[in-house]
C-alpha cells in the first residue's frame, strides 16, 4: 500500500524527537523512571499508530482472508528502497532512545531491532486481510533489511557509521495523476516515488577507515531512484470517469548517482554550540551538493546541486 511507509515514517519522527527530547544525557530523571517513560512513549505510539491507520485505510475496505501479492517490480523498487530507509530508522531511533533511558549498548540494540520488526508487522497483516491489496514478502524482506543494517551497525560499532539518508524533489509526473501522486507539495513528498532519493553515506572518518591524507569531512554518497513511473508497474490506468488514460509513452528508467557527501560529526564536542549544531546536522541529513548520475536510458548527467 503507497502510503503506509510514510505514515508509519512521521511516527516514527515522532518517537525520536520525543525520545532524545525526554532522555538526554542531561536529564535529571531517575533511571527507572526514564525507562518506563521510554516504553510507555514507544508502547503508546506503536498501539495509536496502528489504531489510526486501521480507522483510516482499512475499517470500511472490504476484508477476505490473508492473502500475499507479489509487488516487487513496483515502482521500480523505490518503494522497496523506501521500506529499508524506515526499518532503518525506526531501529535506529527506538534503539538511541533505548540506551537514553539506560540500557547497555547490546541490550538497546536488540530491542530497537525487536521494536522494528514489532511496529512495521501489522501493517502487512493489514494489507493481507484486506481485498485491495495483499501483505507482501518483499516489504518484509526489505523490513528486515533496514532493520538488520541499524542492528548490525548498533552491535559491532556502538553506532550507525554507513547511514541511509533520504532526499526529495519536485517531479513533474505527479502533475499527470495528482490522486495518486500527490496534487501539493506535501502530498507529493509522502506519494511521489519519482521525486525520492535513496542514499547510503561512506564517510572513512566515520567508517574509521580514512587513509592519512583524506579530509575528515569528506565521504561518498551513492544513491538510487527512478522516474517516469505513474503507477506501480506501468503507465495505464482506468480514471474516475472510466476511461482508459494510457501514458505508456513515458519512458520508466531507473537512476544511479554517485557524489562527495560531507560530515563534521567528528566536531560534535567542539566548544562552539554553533559548530556541535553544524556538526550534528551534517551527521544526519544529506547536504544539496554535486553529483554525477547514470540511468535506465544509458546515459550520463551532471547536477550541480542535487537534492
Amino acid at each position: 500500500m503507497i502510503n503506509n511507509r510514510k505514515i508509519l515514517l512521521y511516527n516514527i519522527l515522532i518517537i525520536f524527537i520525543s525520545t532524545n527530547s525526554l532522555y538526554s544525557k542531561d536529564s535529571s530523571y531517575q533511571l527507572q523512571k526514564r525507562r518506563h517513560k521510554t516504553w510507555f512513549v514507544l508502547s503508546a505510539a506503536t498501539v495509536g499508530t496502528h489504531a489510526v491507520l486501521y480507522n483510516t485505510w482499512y475499517k470500511n475496505e472490504p476484508q477476505s482472508s490473508f492473502h500475499w501479492i507479489n509487488d516487487n517490480r513496483d515502482w521500480k523498487q523505490v518503494d522497496k528502497a523506501g521500506h529499508v530507509f524506515g526499518a532503518y530508522f525506526s531501529a535506529t531511533a527506538a534503539s538511541a532512545a533505548f540506551r537514553y533511558s539506560g540500557y547497555n549498548t547490546k541490550k538497546s540494540v536488540l530491542l530497537g531491532i525487536g521494536f522494528s520488526l514489532a511496529f512495521q508487522m501489522p501493517v502487512e497483516c493489514f494489507d493481507g486481510k484486506s481485498s485491495a491489496w495483499g501483505g507482501s514478502k518483499g516489504d518484509m524482506l526489505a523490513n528486515a533489511t533496514g532493520t538488520l543494517a541499524a542492528g548490525l551497525q548498533n552491535w559491532f560499532w556502538g553506532k550507525p557509521r554507513i547511514p541511509i539518508h533520504v532526499t526529495f524533489h519536485k517531479s513533474p509526473y505527479a502533475n499527470f495523476r495528482p490522486n495518486l501522486l500527490g496534487s501539493i507539495v506535501p502530498e507529493r513528498i509522502l506519494k511521489d516515488y519519482n521525486g525520492q532519493t535513496y542514499w547510503i553515506d561512506l564517510n572513512p572518518e566515520r567508517m574509521k577507515i580514512r587513509p592519512a591524507k583524506w579530509p575528515r569531512w569528506l565521504g561518498v554518497n551513492l544513491g538510487y531512484g527512478a522516474e517516469g513511473m505513474l503507477g506501480g508497474d506501468d503507465n495505464v490506468w482506468t480514471g474516475s470517469d472510466g476511461n482508459i488514460q494510457d501514458f505508456s509513452h513515458i519512458n520508466r528508467y531507473r537512476q544511479y548517482y554517485i557524489g562527495p557527501s560531507i560530515s563534521f560529526g567528528h566536531l560534535k564536542k567542539h566548544s562552539k554550540k554553533a559548530i556541535r549544531i553544524i556538526a550534528h546536522i551534517t551527521d544526519k541529513i544529506r547536504m544539496p551538493l554535486p553529483v554525477i548520475e547514470y540511468n535506465g536510458n544509458k546515459k550520463w548527467g551532471f547536477h550541480p546541486l542535487y537534492w
